[in-house]
């Protein structure tokens, strides 16, 4: 059965960024090898994209040529060729609109092919997600994992729908200005690669620092989903404890750190397309000195080569601009799909899990000195051992953060025991898989979740084939029937995110329906009464009794007038049994559980 609410969330919580930016040039190839493994899945659009760019880029690199003629043979001569020079012009004119058409075309393409591409690899990080064990949610920020899977994808989509077509064009775009370049006067081309190296010092120099801030801002971004999200989700507690201007605050300060990094990573960035402006213009002017030097003393260029030779410098310099601001796009886009792949590469849970089925036909439960922490030098549990019978309820009761949910964490297998052995019908549950043995287990926990559909689909999520009958007969052994009758739509009704539009209690009480509805042989209470008034507790213990009639249940209570009936009731206090017997038996006892039922009730009766 799904157990897509079934989260007991008790360990310690961190708040740091899921992984850091990769300073090991190995590692940045490594990143930009996985990038091509999600691309290599769309050869067809490939090809088709590189076909595009590659007769794109041959117009363009004909247009100087084209112009070179008109120059030297119908517009530098005596007498004009009008005719010549119109056709030239038009022709001009058609290579243009082609060039532009085929530009268009290209960005059609390689957006479509990026957006399957980061598609791809949104669906492969969010199927981690599901596959990731509690303890990863426990040590990361929510708000960080959102800004994984939203906001570092997007710049990943944003960088491939840019750096790949570009990167074609300026290959082929270098390679063939070069070649012309050559091809049309070797002289001045000497002369525009001797600027080259001063080019690529001054665009090392911008990327370099660029991409320093590029990867802050990324982590800057994160902690600030992180806060937003927190304070979405405390809301509530934010009000009620007057923090709006300590939350104002704190978001300040990480708001204001993503504006700097934000704001260094832009000013060096934006350095780029001015420099490389100015040294375009700088060595226009040297190709046309140079250019006239070699027409008027040596004779040996024409003004259309000069005019040629000008183009084509540029069209060899701006090509390398582009890569150098797709560089910084690529930056970016390896700083975000680091920390993508770092998510998809977390070790999921499921990974060495064992496939056999649970076979046991009996559900009984026995703790083997079972010891357990959060943390490798602090035990939450401490040799823990205790057996309940097929069919028999056992509570837990004590102090607030004794243990008593780890224990239920262990059972579910969201955690394992470091020391010791948990068996269900005598059988080991670490040589079982877990969906097994949590498909064994119907779950009500104190902070119940509601899913966005109707509250038939919330009812039936562990049993989507439910029959509306079978829904509403739940329904009506959790007491939840006639509160569902009273609204317009009935069973219909939408469900808000989290179940907002739904009273505490009410969330429980639906809860409780889904989990009569899946009919597990193991039943978990975490508190399951505690949100309700006296009158509705009445009504849903007697759902309870019903609930865990011929099933192993455990209940964990705070209300232990809730847990008079149960059959063994451990007290757990500090990671350690420390009293265990009937309600009888532990009053006349007269230890912990007796002190505190005498504090409930002012009686050991």
């Amino acid at each position: 059965m799904n157990r897509g609410q079934q989260v007991f969330s008790r360990g310690p919580r961190s708040r740091f960024t899921i992984v850091d930016m990769p300073k090991d040039k190995h590692l940045q190839r490594k990143t930009i090898k996985r990038f091509w493994d999600y691309v290599k899945h769309y050869p067809l659009a490939l090809m088709v994209i590189f076909l595009i760019i590659l007769i794109q880029s041959g117009f363009s690199l004909t247009l100087p040529y084209i112009v070179q003629i008109a120059i030297d043979d119908y517009i530098n001569i005596d007498t004009v060729d009008f005719t010549a020079v119109l056709i030239i012009f038009a022709s001009l004119a058609i290579l243009t609109a082609i060039t532009a058409f085929g530009a268009w075309i290209q960005r059609v393409l390689i957006a479509k092919a990026a957006g399957k591409i980061t598609a791809d690899i949104r669906l492969e990080a969010f199927s981690k997600l599901q596959r990731l064990p509690i303890r990863y949610y426990d040590q990361h920020a929510h708000g960080e994992i959102m800004s994984v899977i939203t906001n570092d994808v997007e710049t990943i989509f944003t960088a491939m729908s840019q750096v790949i077509p570009q990167f074609i064009s300026a290959a082929i775009m270098i390679v063939g200005s070069i070649v012309l370049m050559f091809v049309t006067s070797w002289q001045l081309t000497l002369v525009v690669i001797s600027l080259f190296p001063l080019m690529i010092f001054m665009i090392a120099f911008i990327t370099t620092r660029a991409f320093k801030y590029f990867k802050t801002q990324h982590e800057k971004l994160g902690e600030v989903n992180g806060i937003l999200k927190e304070d979405i989700d405390g809301l509530k507690a934010v009000k009620l404890y007057n923090q709006e201007e300590n939350m104002i605050r704190k978001f300040d300060v990480s708001n204001d750190g993503l504006q700097k990094s934000s704001y260094k990573a832009q000013l060096f960035s934006g350095m780029m397309m001015p420099i490389i402006r100015l040294l375009d213009n700088i060595l226009y002017g040297v190709v046309i000195t140079a250019g006239a030097i070699l027409k008027i003393r040596f004779g040996i260029i024409t003004v259309g080569k000069i005019q040629s030779m000008t183009n084509y410098s540029r069209m060899f310099v701006r090509p390398i601009s582009n890569i150098a601001q797709i560089y910084n796009l690529l930056q970016s886009a390896i700083a975000g799909g680091y920390r993508v792949f770092g998510l998809i590469d977390q070790e999921d849970e499921y990974l060495s899990d064992p496939t056999e089925e649970l076979p046991s036909q009996r559900f009984d439960v026995e703790f083997q000195s079972v010891s357990f922490g959060y943390e490798p030098e602090q035990e939450v549990l401490q040799d823990i051992s205790f057996r309940i019978d097929s069919g028999k309820t056992i509570a837990i009761v004590g102090p607030t953060g004794g243990g008593k949910t780890t224990i239920i964490n262990l059972l579910s297998r969201f955690y394992d025991a470091k020391a010791g052995q948990i068996l269900i019908g005598g059988h080991n549950v670490f040589d079982y898989s877990k969906s097994s043995i949590r498909g064994k287990m119907g779950v009500v926990l104190q902070t119940t979740y509601l899913f966005r559909g109707t509250i038939m689909d919330n009812i039936r999520y562990g049993r989507p084939d439910a029959t509306l009958e079978e829904v509403i007969e739940a329904a009506k052994t959790a007491q939840v029937h006639d509160i569902v009758e009273r609204l317009p739509k009935k069973y219909l009704t939408k469900v808000k995110e989290g179940g907002k539009n739904f009273s505490h209690g009410e969330r429980q009480l639906i809860a409780i329906a889904r989990a009569i509805l899946c009919n597990p042989p193991i039943i978990v209470l975490d508190e399951a009464t505690s949100s309700v008034d006296t009158r509705t507790e009445s009504k849903i213990q007697k759902s309870i009794g019903f609930l865990v009639r011929n099933r192993t249940s455990f209940i964990i209570a705070h209300r232990l007038q809730t847990i008079k009936n149960a059959n063994l009731i451990l007290v757990v206090n500090e990671g350690k049994i420390i009293e265990r017997g009937t309600h009888a038996e532990l009053i006349a006892k007269g230890g912990m559980y007796c002190e505190m039922y005498t504090l409930q009730f002012g009686t050991g009766n």
